[in-house]
């Protein structure tokens, strides 16, 4: 499946999701440990439907890829492809696509003391706090975070 590019500004890339071009990729039916190692079954005993997994709202739903550093310790990385549904209501500490002052965003979103910050997830970044003389706004939660396992060339 090929996305849509949906037209955004110069730093980000937005997605379409579209479902009618999705398979189902087979999968273990038992988790497999990361740690110390185990016998697996010899066959596939399931289906997985990547827009099930990651979509719970679909019309509300769409994806962008990260850019920059600031939320490395949250495993974000530049290039990433994030999930984000526009229907969640966000908690504190998720992490939020928004817009501050008209720019994009993408940070950890917390209340503390009755104020309101955006919290980078890399030490070089200050938070940002949200006050009434800022023009903010979450446009969603991210829900899932899409990257490659390694670097190997294609």
């Amino acid at each position: 499946m090929k996305p849509k590019l949906i037209p955004s500004n110069k730093i980000l890339a937005f997605y379409a999701l579209d479902n009618s071009k999705l398979d189902n990729i087979p999968m273990f039916g038992d988790a497999v440990p990361a740690g110390p190692t185990s016998s697996t079954h010899d066959y596939l005993d399931m289906d997985l439907n990547l827009h099930d997994f990651l979509v719970q709202n679909p019309a509300d739903t769409f994806c962008v890829r990260a850019i920059g550093d600031s939320m490395i310790d949250a495993n974000i990385q530049s290039g990433d492809v994030m999930v984000v549904d526009k229907a969640l209501e966000p908690k504190n500490n998720d992490i939020v696509l928004a817009v501050l002052d008209g720019e994009f965003t993408v940070k950890h979103i917390r209340k503390s003391e009755g104020e309101l910050y955006l919290m980078p997830a890399n030490n070089n970044y200050q938070p940002l706090k949200i006050t009434s003389e800022v023009d903010f706004k979450v446009w969603g939660v991210v829900t899932f975070v899409i990257q490659k396992a390694n670097t190997r060339t294609q």
